[in-house]
């Protein structure tokens, strides 16, 4: 049902909802967009709903983060947008609004799809507790009124409350010993605020990958005292313990994170173990609180108090905790699906799911292996690839279609102009990346992903013929789709489809899966029987909450919402946003948007710890 109310058509009738071509030349896109925005602003400031008609069209969007309410929404249709701002105008007081004047983002006619122009500009605004930002997108009817069909407001900061970030950066250049002797210099300072000798963290952060670290260099900046806990050694083990020919699958541009961006001569695609590094820098340069070597014991929500009683052990010592907030940042997946299959105890293989490979060179011997690889994601891919190149016998089982796109072509074609080096200031781009509403963005990508699929048709067409099935989506909108409402079912390919349009790896339809194992195979649904020595479980992962329950227990899962996918109205569900129980927030995702949302994670926790929002 989502899936249909999250697939529309955008219009494309040039008479009704479009710049009049022969106009297109007399066009000011700064006076357009201004005297839009002027309009805008006398209509939010003086609360005067009733007129909301005449500036915003009756099919339109507007999403919004933060900026009218404490949460992340998009509001579709002239009479939703109405109700919206009846109930949260008064309490917001925006003001103060202006356009971009430079750059990209400045006023400009822009064409998403034939037939359908619209003006576009960036813009700034202040709200009584903030200052934000946001983008316009105008239509002009036939009746020759421009009005809005998709405007973003996202709030960027809290006034007062400001992060500590360029003019406004720490001042770092005291002698003296603050505090006094017991106190001592800086790195005195920092040994006390890790161990939190002087202070509670007033949030648990569970999880230090990209979520957790960009999460916590965003609170800290902020003034918000925070802890990171995680399981492993090292910061970065989370990169470093997976398999081992792992490198991220998005460019450099796009992966920054908070406060640091990549070097200039960093590779374009960041090996697991360099990348596991600059996180163990990252947290060592932003002055973050980690505590490696620690699991949650225990974990009590007060619901009178707002606080946590939050039992930690940290190398194996207890120590309690009481933190206003937990954020729980192990990924946006949750625990590894591991089905199970008749007969299985008998195969006298090995079976493992995907999450446990490391490398095929360190299983043992690989050459002559018969090995059958259940999955056609990232994983599954990269996993035969791996094993091919040891010399084994490999065949994909695939149950339903693969979205494929190339690493060289088609996925630099998804951030052209936007995140690579003619792109404009990463920040500029995250506004600009996150302004339209998702189901918009889907429809917008349905051109795109056929242009990507001209561009890479050769690579395509070679793996039809083979027998590999290449899904689009439902919408054929591709990549973007797959992954916010699956977190999977598609790759991004670095080598491996060249190995299957060869017949170099080969690919096995099963539609109705795995029947059950023999003792030296496994036989699938039709009756098909495929030997095997080694058989990859590469079957994903279940839903976030369920990792949460694992380590917070019944009672704090069974009050949280499901993660992932999206709402009613196309946002994702309980991620970086309340998560349906006070004090606890879910962050994950790639590292784009772990940079991207951490932001909005932290100005909901900063304004609930200043009184500003509950």
């Amino acid at each position: 049902m989502f899936a249909e109310r999250h697939t529309i058509k955008l219009p494309s009738e040039p008479k009704s909802f479009s710049i009049p071509t022969t106009k297109h030349q007399a066009i000011s896109p700064v006076a357009v967009a201004q005297q839009w925005l002027t309009r805008l602003e006398s209509v939010l400031k003086s609360n005067d709903i009733a007129s909301l008609p005449n500036l915003m069209h009756q099919d339109s969007w507007w999403r919004d983060m933060l900026a009218f309410s404490w949460d992340l929404r998009t509001i579709h249709g002239l009479d939703k947008l109405s109700a919206y701002f009846s109930e949260n105008l008064a309490h917001t007081a925006p003001s103060n609004f202006k356009l971009k004047d430079t750059g990209k983002f400045a006023p400009n006619v822009q064409s998403p799809i034939e037939g359908l122009e619209w003006v576009e500009s960036m813009f700034s605004f202040e709200t009584k507790v903030g200052r934000g930002k946001g983008m316009l997108r105008l239509v002009q009817g036939a009746d020759g009124v421009w009005k809005g069909y998709m405007i973003y407001t996202a709030l960027q900061e809290l006034k007062g409350f400001e992060e500590r970030a360029g003019e406004l950066r720490p001042h770092g250049g005291n002698n003296s010993l603050v505090g006094g002797s017991v106190k001592g210099n800086w790195l005195d300072r920092r040994q006390r605020q890790v161990e939190f000798l002087d202070e509670e963290p007033a949030v648990l952060i569970v999880g230090a990958g990209q979520s957790g670290l960009n999460v916590g260099a965003r609170l800290q900046n902020m003034g918000v005292s925070c802890l990171l806990v995680d399981r492993n050694d090292r910061v970065g083990d989370n990169w470093r313990n997976r398999y081992r020919t792992l490198v991220t699958h998005d460019p450099v541009q796009y992966t920054h994170m908070a406060f640091m961006p990549f070097p200039s001569n960093w590779p374009l695609f960041t090996p697991k173990d360099k990348l596991g590094d600059w996180f163990e820098s990252y947290a060592s340069l932003m002055e973050l609180n980690v505590w490696t070597k620690t699991s949650i014991g225990s974990a009590v929500y007060d619901d009178a108090s707002r606080k946590w009683t939050i039992k930690v052990i940290r190398d194996g010592k207890p120590r309690t905790l009481h933190p206003h907030h937990v954020v729980f940042a192990t990924g946006h997946a949750g625990e590894a699906k591991v089905p199970s299959f008749p007969g299985q105890q008998d195969f006298q293989g090995t079976v493992y799911h995907a999450s446990l490979h490391r490398d095929a060179s360190l299983t043992g011997a690989a050459a002559g292996k018969k090995v059958v690889v259940v999955g056609t994601g990232n994983s599954g891919h990269d996993i035969s690839q791996n094993y091919y190149e040891n010399g084994a016998t490999v065949t994909m089982l695939q149950r339903r279609g693969t979205y494929v796109i190339s690493a060289s072509k088609g996925l630099f074609m998804l951030h052209e102009g936007m995140y690579d080096e003619s792109g404009p200031p990463t920040e500029d781009a995250d506004i600009c990346g996150q302004s339209l509403p998702i189901p918009a963005q889907f429809a917008l990508n349905v051109d795109l992903t056929s242009r990507i699929a001209e561009r890479e048709k050769e690579t395509l067409d070679g793996l039809a013929k083979v027998g590999f099935k290449v899904d689009f989506g439902d919408d054929k909108s591709g990549i973007y789709r797959k992954y916010i409402t699956r977190g999977g079912g598609y790759y991004i390919d670095v080598g491996c489809s060249q190995l299957i349009v060869d017949g170099k790896i080969a690919v096995k339809q099963s539609p109705g899966g795995i029947s059950h194992f023999e003792k030296d195979a496994l036989v699938l649904a039709d009756g098909t029987r495929l030997e095997a020595d080694v058989v990859v479980l590469a079957t994903g992962y279940d839903n976030m909450r369920t990792s949460a329950r694992k380590v917070f227990g019944d009672v704090v899962a069974d009050r949280l919402k499901d993660v992932w996918d999206l709402d009613e109205e196309g946002e994702v569900n309980a991620m970086w946003r309340p998560s349906g129980m006070p004090g606890f927030w879910f962050m994950g995702g790639s590292l784009a948007l772990c940079r991207t949302y951490s932001r909005f994670v932290a100005l909901q926790i900063k304004a609930v710890e200043e009184g500003i929002s509950r």
